[in-house]
């Protein structure tokens, strides 16, 4: 059996696109699970070992946090990490 594959190939538009849209989308999804948590910026932060300022710049989709970062806020939030991906791009 042969299996094919085919991938999309991206514009250069198009990936700068998506370098502005997921950052901001995740941090949207971050702030929705913190705030169905109860949770401030600061105290997500606490959890976390960052300050409330880095959380802000996260949910605001100024910076783009790791991958450690990203799976330490899913485990503080008690959230799947997926459940931070389930985005439209």
């Amino acid at each position: 059996m042969v299996e094919f594959y085919f991938m999309v190939q991206l514009t250069d538009e198009r990936l700068e696109e998506l370098k502005q849209t997921i950052p901001l989308r995740i941090g949207e999804r971050i702030r929705f699970f913190r705030t169905q948590n109860g949770l401030t910026q600061t105290q997500l932060g606490t959890l976390v070992g960052k300050d409330r300022q880095y959380i802000y710049k996260i949910e605001k989709g100024v910076v783009t946090p790791n991958v450690v970062t990203v799976s330490t806020i899913a485990l503080a939030l008690e959230i799947e990490l997926s459940s931070l991906f389930e985005i439209e791009i």
